[in-house]
């Protein structure tokens, strides 16, 4: 193959590629990580949504071009069909009803492909979560779990319960993660993260939805969270103490001393 023509072609293919990444549903942002506690929908990172608008509008022009060299080369083509097919000609009656078959589905195409580009969700990256230790990892991962359930089951009337009490939850595995041994506090934590709450979900779901099947619910919601908030604020306690302690033994030692 001669080098212009090898050139020419690699030009295409690449352009092709290009064209093919724009137009397609843009629903990862590429090397940035959603944080998987935002609700989905919910705006993340500005350089996320920067380089989402970017692709998105880069990918509607890209429709709009080619739409408008479609309709430059369709419109006299079906023009010269049309004349052929008025003066009786029967292959040009099959090519203009060909030609505005294909016609129609390219609109069809195009329409359906700036839809997306317009309304796909941003998609979280691979999660990666941050608490320390193997059990605050698996009991995360299980609240997650809950918390994505919840979202698309529950009525609103319920759903901001379930989230308040999750991610009570979640700080409460956070702040006993560090326990040497496994203490009171951690063992609420956890269970409530492996079990209690996905037990209290599945069972609310499958009841027959009713004003007392909500009470229900939302007060046994309503016990985990504020033991949740009192794990949280009792290890707050804790390191305060610690470091007033810390700061009185300083003190002593280094503190000026009189005489």
């Amino acid at each position: 193959m001669a080098p212009p023509v090898t050139t020419l072609y690699t030009a295409a293919r690449t352009g092709s590629r290009v064209v093919r990444y724009l137009i397609q549903p843009a629903t990862r942002h590429a090397g940035v990580s959603r944080d998987p506690w935002l609700p989905p929908g919910r705006p993340g990172h500005p350089v996320q949504r920067g380089a989402s608008l970017l692709r998105r509008a880069l990918g509607l022009l890209v429709l709009i071009v080619l739409s408008v060299l479609g309709a430059l080369l369709l419109v006299p083509l079906l023009a010269l069909l049309g004349l052929g097919t008025a003066f009786g000609s029967d292959v040009a009656g099959w090519m203009l009803g060909f030609t505005l078959l294909l016609g129609a589905f390219g609109v069809v195409w195009t329409v359906r492909r700036a839809s997306c580009l317009i309304t796909a969700a941003d998609e979280p990256e691979p999660i990666t979560l941050d608490a320390p230790g193997r059990a605050g990892s698996d009991g995360e991962a299980g609240l997650l779990a809950v918390l994505r359930t919840g979202e698309r089951v529950l009525p609103a009337t319920t759903r901001s319960a379930l989230q308040a009490t999750v991610i009570a939850t979640r700080d409460a595995l956070r702040a006993t993660a560090d326990d040497v041994s496994l203490s009171r506090e951690a063992y609420d934590a956890r269970q409530a993260a492996q079990q209690d709450l996905p037990d209290l979900l599945r069972t609310y779901h499958a009841a027959p939805r009713s004003p007392e099947t909500d009470r229900l619910f939302l007060g046994q919601l309503d016990l985990i969270g504020r033991r949740m908030q009192g794990i949280v604020q009792e290890r707050r306690g804790q390191h305060t103490r610690t470091l007033e302690a810390q700061r009185r033994y300083l003190e002593s030692k280094y503190g000026e001393k009189e005489g």
